[in-house]
């Protein structure tokens, strides 16, 4: 035993048994399965478990006779696991770990490949997810077929059965229409990029109506061309509708996902490209009976036209016609002489009218008249200034007399006198004199300046009797 396992040696001596504790066998167990270093287990997936708030996937390992459980912390996920799911081949990298409280063995993992079917079912999922997102698959993107082409390419293996059944059923059905064959390997190393260049070869020479790209059926792998990204690609950029015929109804490819229109298989895809002799015919036959019956109809109308033309009152008596014509444009011209006449009457009575209008409004007569109210107006004029100015004189005589009668000097002039105080204020009231002030009496001839020697105040009795 190891000597790294320490507090489990575990020694088988006859006669001697010894007692384990069960952490001291899982640890023994552990270094053991530790020895082995990183591992690379095979397998199905089964029981696929991803947990959501730690991001750690657990699934169970199985072939037909024993499974294995796998722990995928996120930690050690750097890949992208949508490929992974019950049923899918996978190869587990990892190490080996008992997982003593449960009492398990599980694989830790460091890395999850799958493998075979499931490899390429990985890849086909990755690239699909990538051109979907590019949006090649929608369905806005997809062409109608074109109802009666003249000319088929074919693109795929010229030794397969699968060329040899869409001709049989071209020639069958549709013998009108011409098949080009683009050739091409259908699987193995190389064929997606011979498919692709077939399709762009269709496209350049640009004489196709509709291009059938596909093969027999197959495994996976046989079919697996047509979901590689030129292929893809090649089928998405031709400028001429591309129908996908690969394997059988079951069988789906990136092709069929991207075509105009996916047929089950070549045998369909052939039906689809052009209608059968007996449908065109049929239709033909159709149109040529709608074609008939509307030249009929019109061929029908026309005569009935025709023959209202005929039967015309004009074309009957065409001497009744022009004579009826020329009474018409008898009595269009007396009609005509009568109104100018009149027009002219009319017009020449207003002319003598204007004329007298003309006449009354000479320059002489004219130029006399506004002389005449020129001096009506000047007269007028005069008159009127005459009796503003007097109006005006005696309305400032008048405020002239009331502004004298204001002048205080016409009443010193009859014996009055104003007091002035020092300050040059005129002293109305005595009362609020004051023995020794000094005053300064104004009179209507002279000032003087004097001294209040005494005031006597009026009583209020005294001042009533004298206002």
């Amino acid at each position: 035993m190891s000597p790294r396992i320490g507090t489990a040696q575990i020694e088988f001596h006859p006669g001697q048994p010894r007692v384990y504790t069960v952490h001291e066998i899982a640890q023994a167990i552990n270094l053991t399965l530790g020895d082995h270093g990183v591992v690379s287990v095979q397998g199905e997936i089964s029981s696929l478990r991803r947990q959501a708030p730690s991001g750690h996937i657990y699934f169970e390992l199985k072939d037909d006779s024993a499974r294995l459980r796998v722990s995928w912390f996120r930690n050690r996920i750097r890949q992208s696991t949508d490929a992974l799911a019950d049923g899918v081949q996978v190869q587990v990298d990892g190490r080996l770990e008992f997982y003593a409280t449960g009492g398990t063995v599980s694989l830790i993992a460091d890395r999850v490949s799958p493998v075979g079917l499931g490899a390429l079912q990985a890849r086909f999922d990755a690239l699909k997810r990538a051109l979907e997102a590019e949006g090649l698959f929608r369905p806005e993107r997809k062409r109608p077929l074109p109802p009666y082409p003249s000319r088929v390419g074919i693109v795929t293996s010229p030794s397969g059965a699968a060329v040899r059944d869409m001709l049989r059923i071209l020639r069958q059905r549709a013998p009108y229409v011409r098949v080009v064959v683009a050739p091409s390997a259908v699987q193995g190393a190389g064929a997606a990029f011979e498919i692709a260049a077939a399709i762009a070869l269709l496209n350049e020479w640009g004489k196709v109506d509709v291009i059938i790209a596909g093969r027999g059926g197959g495994s996976i792998e046989d079919l697996w061309a047509f979901n590689e990204e030129a292929v893809v690609r090649a089928i998405a950029g031709s400028r001429i509708p591309v129908i996908s015929a690969v394997g059988h109804e079951s069988d789906v490819t990136l092709a069929d996902l991207v075509a105009d229109w996916r047929a089950a298989t070549p045998t369909h895809a052939a039906q689809a490209a052009a209608p059968s002799r007996e449908d065109v015919c049929a239709t033909l036959d159709l149109v040529a009976k709608h074609a008939r019956d509307r030249l009929g109809r019109e061929l029908r109308e026309a005569r009935a036209h025709l023959a209202g033309i005929r039967n015309h009152h004009a074309l009957r008596e065409p001497g009744h016609m022009i004579r009826n014509n020329r009474r018409r444009v008898d009595e269009l011209s007396d009609c005509l002489g009568r109104g100018l006449g009149g027009w002219v009457l009319k017009r020449r009575r207003r002319v003598d009218q204007l004329t007298g209008v003309l006449h009354a409004h000479t320059p002489t007569r004219t130029l006399e008249r506004s002389r005449e109210r020129l001096t009506a107006l000047t007269d007028r004029v005069r008159r009127s200034t005459l009796a503003q100015v007097q109006r005006d004189r005696a309305a400032v005589s008048g405020v002239g007399r009331l502004l004298a009668s204001y002048d205080h000097r016409g009443v010193l002039r009859r014996g009055y006198a104003l007091v002035w105080s020092p300050d040059r204020e005129l002293i109305a009231r005595g009362g609020a004199l004051r023995p020794g002030d000094d005053v300064s009496v104004e009179f209507a001839d002279a000032r003087a300046e004097a001294k209040v020697a005494r005031v006597e105040r009026k009583s209020e009795s005294s001042e009533g009797g004298a206002s």
